[in-house]
């Protein structure tokens, strides 16, 4: 009996010796999925408060400054020691066995942080968004509110017997308030499905003359022509006896914020208000706004001229407490519109931190602290304005960083 219970009692060690041996394994995958997640987390929150702090540089006019990580290389130990010791004692088969079990998990991370810098990326900050830039973010379900409040630097109107410029600045109140209710009255169009943001396509026909005698001059030039036009994507339809080649290709031209679809206007009215567009520059977006239109009792046609990150930066700085936006009601002719607070982004200044059930992200610069509220649960389902517009500030910032991996800045590398 007792010798069978020795043997129980050694078989179960045995179970426990291999599962502790198993450890190691089991421990691995669990510990660098949560430390893939943590690493995660925490870059997204600092590059969340980077874009706040540089905020904060701006609102007391110093210079902004960011910085990335580069890279993560984070090292796992396992260990798992065993011991098995018996015990002899004098009174017959009171022998005991003992078992000595321990194990250590250990991270190593090794972080290189790059300061991003230099005239590419200098430039990059600097220069007007592209047209392309808003017409993607819209796609994405933005609210063009959001995308004009934050991007737009102006509305240049001449058109439907209007000429004058209405700048996105609080202190030039009269076109502050104009500005703001042409983006209001282009948010509630979409809101009834009635705005169109996107690029004008249309065809490009050329018609092509060729001689019916063989080997002439025309016939030749005709041919090379028909030849070039191919290798630039044209397709060509047959001609009868005295009408010519018409080579044709589809062509993607400039972003339109429209009141229609722009595909239902005939193929020359297309390239017509393909060639009005091509006369601005990239950052200048063409907005026709038609009167016989939905909304077209407010109607528009002009141009909303777009601005770069760094002018975006200062205009929610100089927001903070030097030039405060305010509210402004939409104009009677505007139907329907979805939110419409007084700031672009609310960033609050504080002489104390706020707490994390009220900021969802936070920083300390020269004595004072600056946040993004929180909103509460309470408010409904809709994504809340300030946060929404803070997630957009964010990915227009990823719009402009270049791969920091091939920028070569001096890097710091910070090993635990």
């Amino acid at each position: 009996m007792t010798h069978r219970r020795s043997r129980r009692r050694q078989g179960w060690l045995v179970g426990m010796l291999a599962g502790l041996l198993g450890l190691g394994g089991c421990l691995s995958p669990v510990t660098m999925h949560r430390a893939v997640i943590e690493y995660d987390k925490t870059n997204s929150h600092l590059e969340a408060e980077l874009l706040l702090l540089n905020i904060a540089r701006s609102r007391h006019f110093h210079p902004i400054h960011f910085t990335t990580i580069a890279s993560i290389a984070a090292t796992f130990e396992f260990e798992a020691n065993t011991g098995l010791s018996r015990a002899f004692v004098q009174s017959p088969g009171a022998d005991t066995l003992s078992l000595t079990m321990n194990s250590r998990v250990a991270e190593k991370p090794t972080v290189t942080i790059v300061p991003i810098q230099g005239e590419e990326f200098t430039s990059r900050i600097l220069t007007p968004f592209d047209e392309s830039k808003l017409a993607f973010l819209f796609q994405q379900g933005v609210e063009p509110a959001i995308l004009f409040r934050l991007m737009a630097r102006e509305i240049d109107l001449f058109g439907y017997g209007e000429s004058a410029t209405l700048r996105n600045s609080p202190h030039l109140k009269k076109e502050y308030v104009e500005f703001r209710r042409r983006v209001l009255h282009l948010s509630s169009l979409n809101l009834a499905h009635s705005l169109y943001v996107g690029p004008i396509v249309y065809k490009d026909e050329v018609p092509v003359f060729i001689g019916r005698e063989p080997a002439t001059g025309d016939m030749m030039r005709g041919l090379d022509k028909i030849l070039d036009a191919l290798d630039k994507g044209h397709r060509w339809i047959a001609a009868s006896d005295n009408d010519p080649f018409i080579l044709t290709r589809k062509v993607v031209g400039r972003i339109v914020i429209t009141n229609y679809d722009p595909n239902k206007l005939t193929n020359e009215e297309r390239r017509s208000l393909n060639r009005e567009a091509q006369g601005y520059s990239r950052n200048a977006v063409l907005v026709d706004i038609r009167p016989d239109k939905p909304g077209g009792d407010y109607p528009l046609h002009g141009v909303i001229v777009l601005r770069g990150f760094n002018a975006i930066m200062r205009f929610l700085a100089l927001g903070i407490a030097a030039d405060p936006e305010f509210h402004v009601d939409k104009d009677k002719r505007t139907g329907e519109i979805p939110r419409s607070p007084p700031w672009t982004i609310a960033i609050e200044e504080t002489k104390s931190r706020p707490t994390d059930e009220d900021a969802a992200f936070a920083v300390e610069y020269e004595g004072l602290w600056y946040s993004i509220r929180k909103a509460r649960q309470e408010e409904g389902v809709i994504a809340p304005w300030n946060q929404e517009a803070f997630r957009v500030l964010s990915q227009l910032y990823q719009m402009t960083v270049t791969d920091v991996s091939k920028v070569p800045t001096p890097a710091i590398t910070i090993a635990k």
